[in-house]
């Protein structure tokens, strides 16, 4: 398992490392980080709160930081 990990990370930071992918990341991040996830709607917090947990799944594996993205 640690070792698939490991490997997930390789695989993140070389999609990511790219201007493309930096790009591409910085767009989700606006998209599902910055945003509220409430609705008065609880099916739509829930999936927005769904969206924003495969972001955070993204951001821990990739290793980027705040400082990689240009705002």
């Amino acid at each position: 398992m640690a070792e698939t990990i490991k490997q997930l990370k390789k695989d993140y930071a070389i999609c990511f490392d790219t201007l493309e992918g930096k790009r591409v990341f910085d767009d989700i991040r606006r998209s599902y980080q910055t945003k509220s996830s409430y609705s008065k709607d609880p099916f739509e917090t829930a999936f927005r709160e769904g969206q924003r947990s495969v972001f955070l799944r993204m951001l821990n594996l990739s290793n980027l930081k705040e400082v990689d993205f240009n705002e």
